[in-house]
C-alpha cells in the first residue's frame, strides 16, 4: 500500500476581482502582469489553470503551487512532503495505518502553518508580493501577515491511498473510520499519549463516514474532519477532488474572512452591500459547480463532500451578520436624514420670516422705529413655535 497527503492552504488577497466595476478588471490585469514578471525573475512556472474563477496559477517547484481566485482568495497546494520522520510511529502502530497517516498529517500541517521548513519560505515571499500589489484593501484585517498564522488560518488535507488489495475500499473499514473521526487519535503528536491511544483503539466503535464510489476502482470517503481518495491504482479522481477542494476551501475561507472583517472593522453601508453581493456570487458559483455537466457518480461524490464542509452553516451566519449590519447602517443613515430634515425645515422658517420682514414693516408703518422691535419679537416667537412643532413632529 502507498499513500500521500495533499494540503490545501488558503490565504486572503484582500481584494476581490468581481465585475461590479470596471477598475477591478484593470487591477486584475495589472496584478497578473506584475506577478508574471515576478515569477519569471524567480524561475517559477506560470500555467493556465483549469479551475473555475482562477486568474493566476504558479508552480514554485514539483510539490508546491498556488492558485489565485477572482473571489480574492489565494490557495497553496502542497504535495509529497518528505520531511517527517515516521519510523517510531510506524513501529508503534504497525497495524494501524490510520495512526501513521494522521500523525503525518498533524506534523506536516504544523510545518506549513509555522513555516518551519525552508521549503515553505516561498509562502511568505509570494503572499507579501501579492499583498504589495493591492492598492486598496477590502478586507484589511485578514489580508496581512499578522492574521492568525502569518496570514494563514488552517490547512485542509486530503489523503490519497493506493491499496491494490482493495481492503480499504470496503464500506466498513476501521482505519478509514478513524481517519474520518479522529477524536481518540487527535493527540498522536504527543508520544506520551501513544499507549493510551493504542488501548482506546482496541475498544473503538466505528462512527461511520460518507463513502461514495467515483469509479469502479476508486472511492471517496469524507467527514467533517477529512477527505480520503482510496484507489487500487492512481486515476484522475484525485486531481478532480483537489480541484474541487480548491474552490470549496477558497469559498469557505472567504466567508470566514468576511465574518472576521465585518466584526473587526467599521464598514460603511456601501461596503457591506458590496460584500453581500460578493457572497451571493460565491454561493451561486458553488451551486453551479455541483449542478454542472458531470457524471452521476462524480456529482454524488462532490455533494457528499460538500455536505460535510459546514459551508451552508457558515454562509447562513455570514448573511445573518450582513443583514444585521446593513440594517444598523441604514438606521443610522435614516437618523442622520431626520436630523438634516429638522435643520432644513427650521432654516426654511427662518428664511421665510426674514423675507417677509420688510414687506410687513412697510405695510404697518414706514416711520415708527418701534415697529422693527415689535416685528422682530413677533418673528422670533413664530420661529420658536414652528421649530418646536417641527422637532416634536419628527420625534
Amino acid at each position: 500500500m502507498d499513500w500521500s497527503i495533499i494540503h490545501i492552504v488558503p490565504f486572503d488577497i484582500g481584494y476581490s476581482f468581481v465585475n461590479y466595476r470596471c477598475s477591478n478588471q484593470q487591477d486584475k490585469e495589472r496584478i497578473i502582469s506584475e506577478l508574471e514578471n515576478f515569477c519569471k525573475d524567480n524561475g517559477y512556472d506560470v500555467f493556465e489553470a483549469q479551475i473555475s474563477k482562477c486568474f493566476f496559477n504558479v508552480k514554485f517547484n514539483e510539490n508546491i503551487s498556488c492558485f489565485l481566485l477572482e473571489y480574492g482568495i489565494g490557495v497553496f497546494v502542497v504535495k509529497n512532503i518528505k520531511e517527517i520522520d515516521l519510523k517510531k510511529v510506524k513501529e508503534k502502530f504497525e497495524e494501524n495505518i490510520s495512526c501513521v497517516l494522521y500523525y503525518s498529517k498533524q506534523k506536516e500541517q504544523k510545518l506549513i502553518l509555522e513555516c518551519q521548513s525552508k521549503s515553505f519560505e516561498v509562502f511568505k515571499i509570494f503572499m507579501k508580493k501579492v499583498w504589495s500589489l493591492i492598492n486598496i484593501y477590502e478586507r484589511p484585517y485578514s489580508a496581512t501577515e499578522s492574521y492568525k498564522y502569518a496570514g494563514f488560518s488552517y490547512v485542509f488535507s486530503i489523503y490519497h491511498i493506493i491499496d491494490p488489495t482493495e481492503n480499504l475500499l470496503k464500506a466498513k473499514n476501521e482505519n478509514i473510520d478513524l481517519l474520518m473521526n479522529p477524536s481518540i487519535i487527535h493527540k498522536l503528536y504527543d508520544e506520551t499519549q501513544w499507549d493510551v491511544i493504542k488501548t482506546k483503539i482496541l475498544d473503538y466503535n466505528m462512527k461511520g463516514y460518507n463513502l461514495k464510489e467515483c469509479m469502479a476502482t476508486s472511492v471517496v470517503a469524507s467527514s467533517w474532519s477529512a477527505v480520503a481518495v482510496i484507489e487500487n491504482e492512481e486515476t484522475e479522481v484525485i486531481e478532480k477532488i483537489i480541484n474541487y477542494e480548491i474552490n470549496a476551501q477558497a469559498s469557505w475561507f472567504l466567508f470566514d474572512c468576511l465574518v472576521d472583517n465585518i466584526n473587526k472593522s467599521n464598514m460603511t453601508n456601501l461596503d457591506l452591500q458590496k460584500e453581500k453581493s460578493l457572497a451571493t456570487n460565491v454561493s451561486l458559483d458553488m451551486s453551479i459547480i455541483l449542478s454542472a455537466n458531470m457524471s452521476l457518480s462524480e456529482k454524488n461524490v462532490l455533494e457528499s463532500i460538500f455536505s460535510t464542509t459546514g459551508f451552508e452553516a457558515l454562509r447562513d451566519k455570514l448573511f445573518l451578520l450582513l443583514e444585521n449590519r446593513i440594517a444598523i447602517a441604514e438606521a443610522k443613515i435614516s437618523e442622520r436624514q431626520v436630523k438634516y430634515g429638522i435643520v432644513t425645515e427650521i432654516l426654511l422658517v427662518l428664511f421665510t420670516l426674514v423675507s417677509i420682514y420688510e414687506p410687513i414693516r412697510n405695510l404697518i408703518s414706514g416711520s415708527l422705529q418701534t415697529v422693527d422691535i415689535v416685528l422682530g419679537i413677533f418673528m422670533i416667537v413664530i420661529f420658536i413655535i414652528c421649530s418646536i412643532m417641527i422637532i416634536r413632529r419628527e420625534k
